[in-house]
Parts: structure tokens; sequence; C-alpha cells
């Protein structure tokens, strides 16, 4: 049997040292056992969780020979640091035993949101925030279903709440009250409003969130202005397995928009889809007269009423700036009047893509007594921000007279080129690892190209410089996901505009 002899086992960091080089050359791993300086730098870097005061212990093995492992798979400690303390020990060890048997294992992390019960203080508090995170996660999409329909609002009142919502404020309150603070978790309200604000920043002031090892610290779970939740958020409650995709936002309107396109039969089928979509891109604030032309010149008059029931809503005068519907130059949308008058005198963007990166400039002023439609905000999230990167991809190609196809066969992907032959899919997730994880379990409709580049926006890599080298070292390096040609948006259009015409590859 593997590792029994070592259950018990404690040491300094040079026994560490003699003991993995041994367990490597018992289990007949094909790796480089670390040298003592190596064992010193990996627990500076926390790379290996030894208890302050204590010996190293049964786990440092494991996370020694896991951090080996990985760094031949091509990952960057920095991944590995995100990733690694999400695994329990005997989760751990059946990677390695795994990697030992040469089945070459997803590394995946195990992380379990289905033990709802508090702590009694065997777990680490990493594990605990690590718990605490998934399960807020998926109690804010489970609230946030609740209150959309328009009948319910968020209460105070536990029998009220989601019962993820409400384990995972337990565990918040137990995490602030071992950093030796007060509760500050107990209030619903404030919970999702911190929620709005990425883990690691001062808005939640927890020490364990901003400790080196936890993984979520850049990771924002409610949008800070449209109010729904994120892709991070959707994709952290999805981690556990237990927690189904019919509850995230966006698979739901891509189910009605797809069930609705589906009733149009055959080739028109896919036409509307892509015509649907890039109306979401382009025109996510439009004028009622100027949506029926666009429904009536793309054939999708029989989806009239459906797509301005379910997809827009009327201009709210609460977004008007001086009785004014403001269109954002940049992406076209709704602009929304801000209390610093300052610097927002104009208005602000709401769009996550967008705003950040451009200065505020209104393209135009309109009348909202003209009959304003605005996306649904869940819209604007999940569609019109990315699509601010796929359509200038796609605009280019058009440009250079390239065969083109913009959400080819209901969403293969974002842009087809020469039908088969490439296909690019932007991606704006503002953690590269929470990325790369979805992209382990499934590549989507890319599998079905000869040529699979994903396109990471540009304005991520300026936030986060080492984001491509992040989600590269943690996609698998076998099997699908190591099909991907990852670059930048820009690098893509610079390919692009390069490229020879339509019958060259």
């Amino acid at each position: 049997m593997y590792f029994e002899d070592v259950r018990e086992w404690q040491g300094t960091a040079e026994a560490l040292t003699k003991e993995l080089k041994c367990q490597i050359k018992h289990l007949e791993l094909s790796i480089e056992s670390p040298g003592l300086r190596t064992i010193r730098s990996w627990r500076t870097k926390q790379l290996l969780s030894q208890p302050k005061g204590q010996e190293f212990g049964f786990r440092q093995i494991l996370e020694g020979l896991a951090t080996a492992l990985l760094l031949k798979k091509g990952w960057t400690l920095a991944a590995i640091t995100q990733v690694l303390p999400s695994f329990p020990e005997d989760a751990l060890e059946r990677q390695i035993i795994a990697e030992a048997q040469g089945h070459h294992p997803r590394w995946l992390p195990a992380i379990s949101a289905t033990s709802l019960p508090l702590h009694t203080g065997h777990r680490p508090a990493m594990d605990l925030a690590e718990d605490a995170v998934v399960l807020l996660a998926q109690g804010i999409l489970r609230q946030y279903d609740r209150v959309l329909p328009g009948r319910e609002i968020v209460r105070q009142d536990d029998s009220m709440l989601p019962p993820e919502l409400y384990q995972a404020m337990c565990k918040l309150g137990r995490l602030y009250i071992e950093e030796g603070q007060s509760d500050r978790a107990a209030c619903v309200h404030t919970v999702l409003d911190n929620a709005r604000y990425s883990l690691g920043c001062d808005r939640w002031q927890l020490g364990v969130f901003n400790q080196s090892d936890f993984r979520f610290s850049n990771v924002t779970l409610i949008d800070p202005d449209l109010r729904v939740p994120t892709s991070d958020c959707a994709e952290i409650a999805n981690l556990s397995g237990a927690f189904g995709e019919d509850n995230v936002i966006e698979h739901r309107l891509y189910t009605d928009l797809c069930q609705a396109t589906e009733r149009l039969g055959g080739r028109r089928q896919h036409k509307a889809y892509t015509a649907l979509r890039e109306l979401f891109g382009r025109y996510s604030l439009i004028g009622e007269r100027q949506l029926l032309d666009y429904l009536l010149e793309n054939d999708l008059t029989p989806l009239q009423g459906m797509i301005i029931e379910k997809f827009f809503d009327s201009v709210p005068d609460i977004w008007l700036v001086d009785g004014l519907a403001h269109r954002c130059a940049h992406c076209g949308t709704l602009m929304r009047s801000h209390p610093n008058k300052k610097l927002f005198s104009q208005g602000r963007c709401p769009i996550r893509q967008c705003i950040g990166h451009n200065s505020p400039k209104v393209s135009e002023k309109l009348d909202p007594n003209d009959i304003l439609r605005i996306a649904k905000p869940q819209i604007l999230m999940y569609w019109t921000g990315p699509a601010i990167d796929e359509l200038a991809i796609f605009d280019i190609a058009g440009q250079n007279k390239l065969n083109a196809e913009l959400y080819p066969e209901s969403d293969l992907c974002d842009v087809a080129i020469n039908e088969r032959a490439i296909g690019i899919d932007a991606k704006s997730y503002t953690s590269p690892v929470t990325l790369a994880l979805r992209l382990n379990r499934s590549i989507g409709g890319l599998i079905h190209y000869r040529r699979r580049i994903l396109a990471v926006s540009d304005r991520l890599i300026e936030d986060n410089l080492s984001y491509i080298s992040t989600l590269i070292s943690t996609l698998d390096k076998k099997g699908d996901p190591a099909s991907l040609e990852v670059m930048s948006v820009s690098s893509v259009i610079d390919f692009l505009k390069k490229m020879p015409y339509a019958n060259q590859t």
C-alpha cells in the first residue's frame, strides 16, 4: 500500500527532503527530487502548509510531491499556490497515486460545499474560508433566482434565506470571530453589498482572504454596477459539482434564446441566434422603432413579443442624466447617473469591460419619450460586455475579407473563420484560474474546429500581467485543453490582419 508507513511521519526540512526522495523512488515518479533549498523556498511561498512552530508532517509530503508533479506539467508556482490548498489529504493522495500509475489525472480542486454544519476547529481556516466562498457563490445565485421575478425581496430572515447563503454567513462569522473581530457577516444585506468588491480588498477585512494561498482573493461575486452574479461567481458555485448549471443565469438566458430560435427551424434557427446576439452586443440601448426595424430586417418578427418581454426593459427614470438617456460612445449602452458629479458629470457606463479602461464619453443624448429599450442587466453582464471583444474580432475579419461567421451554429464559438478551419472564443473571466478550471472540464464548441484560439481581453492582461502565463500553466497539458492557443484579443486581431484572404488558413 502507498504511504501507509508515513501517515504519522514528522520531521525537519532536511528530513522532508530525504523523505520526498524516497517516496519519488518508491512511487517511480519521473520527477526531480527537490533539494533542501527548494523545500525552504516552497515553505516561504506557502506551497507547504507547515503549521507555525511545528514540524513537517504527512500533508507536506503530499504537497511536496504534488508541487513537483505540477511543475513538471508546466504549472507556475502561483497557479499551484492557488489550487493546492483546495485538496484534502485523501484527494491529494489519490491524485499522486494516479500519477504514479500513469493515469495522468486532471488536477481539479476537490472542494466540498455539501457539508453545511459549522466547523469545530479541526480544519484549518483556509478550508473554512474556501467553503464559505463556494457556499456564498451558490447562495448568491439562489437568492438572485428568487428576487429576479420581482415577487420577492432579500429579507433578514433565516427561514427565508437560501440555505447556502445562510451557511456561508455562519462560516464567515466564524472566520471573523477566530480573527478576533466582531461578526461582520451577521447581516445578509452587508454580506451581499460586500460581495460587490473583490474578496481580498479592505471591504471584507478578513485576513485569511489576503493570504497568498487563498485562490479567490481577486474574485468579485456580484457585479458592482449591474448587481447580478458574475461569471466567476457562477463558476465557483459549480466547483463542487453539487450545483447544477440550470441555476446559472447565463444558462437560463441561453436556454430561453435557443428555445425561441429553435421554433424557427433549420438554417433559419442559427441565423436568428446570431442576429439576436449581435443585437444585444451592438444595440443594448435602442429605440423601439429601430428595434422593430432590426427584427424585420433579420426575419425575427415572429419572436418580437418574446424578445421585448424577456430581454429588454424600458429605460427607468433613475438612470437618466438631466432627463435624457446618455449613450456610451465606446460600447453604445446606457450610461447611468453617478453621485460623483465631478468625475462623471455625464454619467458612467455600467459595463465592466468598458468602464475603467475608457474615459466616460457620451455619443448622443436621447429623449426617453421616444420609447427607448435597454437590455436587461443579465444580458448586459453576460453578453453585451463580452461582445465588445467578440465583435471587434469579427469586424476585423470582415474588413480583411475573410470568410468569418459570428456565433456560428447557435454559438459553437464566438467567431469562425473558413467554416471549421479556425474557431475563436473571447473570454473575460477576471480570474485565470477560474477560467482554466472551466476549460479543463470542457472547451465547449471549440472542439469542432481544427485550430482553436482562446482570446483573452487586453484589459484583463493590463490589470494582471501574468494572466496568460497563469492560465496556460493551469490548463491540462493533455486532451482538449492542450489544443488551445491562448492569445490576447489584440494579438488575435493582428493575426487576422496578416492572414491571407478567405481561401487560406
